[in-house]
């Protein structure tokens, strides 16, 4: 080879070689600093989903803990109950309990684990919320309590004391560290939710009431059957609320998140002119849950009977067709009605709706619809009646003097429906509803009624 041609390749292979060495000097940087940012990432993941795990027990341990002080507090007020006669401290009494039931509400729905079982712990805390604010109703409008009234608080404190034990038994756990909401929870042998289960399977019993209508606290199955359609979108649930809201003008609707639980549903609150409230809308199909209006009421213009007639009317606008009344009562101006859907004369009270009717200005004031929305479906069961009225009443309901039958579909405790006849008579002035099956002729529920003077069975 030429000396001169041999020294230009000599020249132009080291240029080569040395423009290689710097690539593989900058492929080898740029890998190190790959690594390095690779393992700063992960390493910031790993720190992120511990925090975030770190977050959510902080979160479950708050409702737990809250939880089981407000039980505590319902204890300790309703065993007070059992000492004190004056009025006053009575009703102080009765409103704490009331409250903490609507904490431990709060916090078990915090603790959802999507279980028919939870429903029932929740259901008895609703239960207790609410026949503490009837007996407040009863004390202010100058009754006495009754000795039924003090049984019944009996009963409620010592079903709350042993709830309050069995969650007080889960502390010890959590403390050693044996039990982690954010690993447990929902878990095969998750010791939560052995405590919620024992209202559900009767190891802890709490007495069948009513004092708002015949099974208006609602049912244990959580499956949403009336739902139907697809998955809605925020802005058109915005949209179909001021539908819902036909007794309101200028509506404005502002979107406030989504809830979980046995129906999700985007979560809204509105005003219109100087009234203002908050919605639920189901995320399927767009169904109206609850609504509830913050609008004042003072001196009515509507009688009961208007009211009612109103309130079935609104079920009609709103989609939900063959509601009819089947209890009403009246506080503070307002109107409050229990609807159940209603065919060939048949009552379904699983499909029932509450509403709450302005009695100044007529209008819907507050909505719920969670009963109708879990039940009311198409049903192909065959409802015979085997015996008649006249059989039904021969079956003998000692001193009660009966005052009206009807025929009723009712929920069953073990699950399921049944056609019965309601049988509704009174004994001392306490009011009885008496169901005896439609194929049988035998007694299969009854139910006492926490009398009310506003009360009102709508026949």
């Amino acid at each position: 080879m030429d000396p001169e041609m041999k020294e230009m390749t000599t020249k132009c292979f080291r240029g080569r070689l040395k423009t290689f060495h710097y690539v593989a000097w900058a492929f080898v940087v740029l890998l190190v600093a790959a690594v390095i940012t690779l393992g700063v990432f992960l390493g910031i993941t790993v720190n992120d989903k511990n925090a975030l795990t770190m977050r959510s027990e902080n979160g479950y341990l708050s409702s737990y803990y809250t939880l089981t002080d407000s039980l505590l507090q319902i204890e300790n007020n309703l065993s007070k109950m059992r000492v004190v006669r004056t009025p006053s401290l009575q009703s102080e009494l009765l409103t704490k309990a009331a409250i903490n039931a609507e904490v431990s509400e709060q916090c078990l729905s915090a603790l959802s684990i999507s279980d028919a079982n939870m429903q029932s712990t929740v259901k008895f805390c609703n239960q207790v919320g609410d026949y503490s604010l009837y007996l407040l109703r009863k004390l202010h409008s100058g009754e006495s309590l009754s000795d039924t009234d003090y049984s019944t608080l009996d009963k409620l404190y010592e079903t709350t004391r042993l709830l309050g034990e069995k969650m007080n038994s889960l502390s010890e756990k959590i403390s050693s560290g044996d039990y982690s909401f954010s690993a447990d929870l929902g878990a095969e042998d998750d010791a939560f939710s052995s405590i919620v289960s024992d209202i559900a399977d009767g190891a802890i019993e709490y007495p069948a009431l009513i004092y708002d209508g015949p099974f208006s606290d609602g049912l244990d199955d959580p499956s949403p059957v009336a739902l139907e359609g697809e998955e809605i979108s925020q802005e058109k649930g915005a949209e179909l609320l001021k539908t819902y809201l036909t007794d309101y003008s200028n509506v404005s609707v502002k979107y406030e998140g989504e809830l979980g639980g046995f129906i999700e549903c985007y979560s809204y609150s509105f005003t219109a002119g100087e009234v203002s409230g908050n919605a639920q809308l189901s995320k399927i199909g767009g169904k109206l849950v609850m609504a509830d209006v913050n609008d004042s009421v003072s001196d009515p213009k509507f009688t009961k009977e208007e009211g009612v007639e109103l309130a079935e009317q609104y079920c009609e606008k709103i989609g939900i067709d063959n509601m009819s009344a089947v209890w009403a009562c009246v506080t503070d101006s307002e109107l409050y009605v229990n609807l159940c859907y209603k065919e060939d004369g048949i009552v379904f009270y699983p499909d029932m709706a509450k509403i709450k009717v302005s009695l100044q200005t007529g209008r819907i004031t507050g909505f719920e619809a969670r009963e109708y929305i879990y039940n009311h479906t198409e049903r192909d069961t065959d409802y015979t009646v085997s015996i008649t009225e006249e059989e039904a009443l021969a079956v003998g309901y000692g001193e009660m003097k009966v005052e009206s039958v009807r025929l009723a579909v009712i929920p069953m405790d073990a699950g399921g429906e049944k056609l019965t006849y309601e049988v509704y008579g009174t004994i001392d002035g306490y009011g009885f509803f008496v169901y005896v099956d439609a194929a049988t002729g035998k007694d299969v529920r009854v139910l006492q009624v926490i009398d009310s003077d506003e009360g009102e069975l709508l026949m």
